[in-house]
């Protein structure tokens, strides 16, 4: 095939591109092609951020090479002969003179929608002024789910004790991000509100009165300093009607953990007396649907479900109209799961399941997520861990992680940078700990450099990838192949993308 033969499918593919954001497509495998000679280039270029080399990777699947410019947002299937000339000229531009015509031609198609531009790197925020905070009220917990990453119920596994947050302890958090929301708006700076989430290392609504006394001052503050407070919710959706009626008055969104179908609910997330739980959170989940509220749902894959997951998106799809996402997690062996039966699955059995069941649900128009899978997201770190994500546990400490959530934690030392002090009656911070959580995105993981998702998962969740070592020391986990290869789907589906398949779809675009 010469190469002008496919220059209007390359032209086509990036004008489409263009309109929708991305497109791309995935090597069958599953795993990342060879990097191209232009991106080891820019492995071994200076690391600033202003002008780095350009980046262009080849993915193959079984119809073409793709040509993907990550930076740019861009991405064109071309045959060999193009994908060929245009990286000669991205690895040296002076080969354009020893091109031909038809190589000259492609090449400047490439050109023209900007393969070749140079473009600064993500960059995650710096300083720490946060406008929302997550609240632990308790470590308490009225389940004991097989794989908790924290021991919920039973301090943290390492004998701490049973704990309540302070309400002066939330109060501060709260009056901190508060102010600077209204300080950050009143200096013209894109800020709506500021926001509370609830979340914890147990069941934060086992501590519900003060969960109630969190929201009533939440919403003095926003009042006194007119500005808008939003309301966050994580759950394991055992919940009382009482306080059903309080979550569906008070907050903006919820986010329940849910295991998909009654067998798994309850074989894995048992009552703390050992009773199931999926009619009560079968229930909350009914109500919150009922009264129109939008929710979200995590689903934790164990070996023994991964199977099942196609089923398990058909059952909420069905049974949940108003569900906003579903949530799909491989279970990360660590907590109550190392002393359980609770296994990852194969990471390739994840993912020829998660893409069929990435078809149920295409078909009720419901959102599947997969946290490393974010082709949409250009970032340098994967949460907010690099600027200090500021979450505060029933003891009163700062960790960057929810997944770091005691002082006997060993990971504690790297994530924990700030703790409430009594004697100052407010939270202090440490600045050295605040600049080292600022290394921890994917600028400084050598092993990353040449890979096409590495502006997109930025690295990976650092309390899971980084578990006791360096940066340099991290050389990739189970979930690198997760990553990749639903990724390369996600480029995929938008490159292949056809008129048709909104309407398919239902709600306009496709969910990926």
């Amino acid at each position: 095939m010469s190469v002008d033969a496919r220059l209007n499918a390359v032209v086509d593919a990036s004008a489409a591109v263009g309109a929708r954001g991305t497109a791309c497509a995935p090597d069958a495998s599953g795993t990342p092609c060879a990097v191209d000679a232009a991106d080891a280039a820019a492995a071994d270029a200076p690391r600033a951020a202003d002008v780095p080399a350009p980046e262009l990777f080849v993915l193959r699947d079984e119809h073409s090479p793709i040509l993907y410019a990550p930076l740019g947002h861009l991405a064109a299937r071309a045959n060999e002969p193009a994908v060929a000339a245009a990286l000669a000229f991205a690895n040296d531009p002076n080969a354009h003179n020893a091109m031909s015509a038809d190589e000259r031609a492609v090449v400047k198609a490439f050109d023209e929608r900007g393969f070749f531009e140079r473009r600064a790197w993500p960059q995650h925020e710096e300083g720490f002024s946060p406008t929302q905070v997550t609240l632990f009220p308790t470590n308490g917990c009225n389940l004991r789910c097989s794989y908790c990453y924290a021991f919920g119920g039973e301090g943290g596994g390492n004998g701490e004790p049973i704990t309540r947050m302070r309400l002066e302890v939330a109060q501060r958090a709260i009056d901190l991000v508060a102010r600077n929301a209204y300080e950050q708006r009143a200096a013209g700076e894109p800020v709506r509100n500021f926001l509370v989430s609830i979340h914890g290392n147990g069941e934060p609504f086992c501590a519900f009165d003060l969960i109630r006394e969190i929201v009533w001052y939440g919403q003095d503050v926003s009042e006194r300093l007119d500005i808008p407070v939003v309301f966050n919710a994580a759950t394991n959706g055992v919940l009382s009607e009482e306080q059903l009626d309080f979550v569906l008055a008070n907050f903006n969104n919820v986010n329940i953990s849910f295991d998909g179908l009654p067998e798994f609910q309850n074989a894995n997330r048992p009552l703390a007396g050992g009773c199931g739980s999926f009619a009560a959170v079968d229930h909350t989940m009914r109500r919150l649907s009922e009264a129109g509220l939008n929710f979200g749902i995590r689903t934790t894959v164990t070996a023994a479900m991964v199977d099942a997951m196609p089923r398990i998106v058909e059952f909420v799809a069905t049974n949940y109209p108003s569900i906003e996402q579903l949530h799909l997690e491989p279970v990360w062996e660590c907590g109550r799961c190392k002393t359980s039966s609770d296994t990852m699955p194969d990471s390739s059995v994840f993912v020829e399941r998660y893409l069929e069941s990435l078809e149920v649900a295409y078909k009720y128009g419901l959102r599947l997520v997969f946290s490393g899978a974010r082709q949409d997201i250009l970032s340098d770190s994967f949460c907010k861990v690099s600027s200090g994500s500021f979450t505060v546990t029933p003891t009163g400490d700062v960790t960057a992680c929810y997944e770091v959530s005691y002082r006997s934690d060993p990971r504690s030392e790297r994530f924990f940078f700030g703790r409430f002090d009594d004697e100052v009656g407010d939270f202090v911070f440490d600045d050295a700990k605040l600049a080292e959580l600022g290394t921890l995105n994917v600028r400084n993981i050598r092993f990353c450099d040449n890979c096409f998702c590495r502006w997109h998962c930025a690295g990976d969740c650092a309390a899971k990838v980084l578990d006791g070592i360096d940066l340099d020391e991290h050389h990739g986990s189970v979930r690198c192949t997760i990553s990749r290869a639903l990724t390369l789907n996600q480029l995929q589906r938008k490159l292949d993308w056809k008129p048709e398949d909104a309407q398919a779809q239902g709600r306009g675009e496709a969910h990926i």
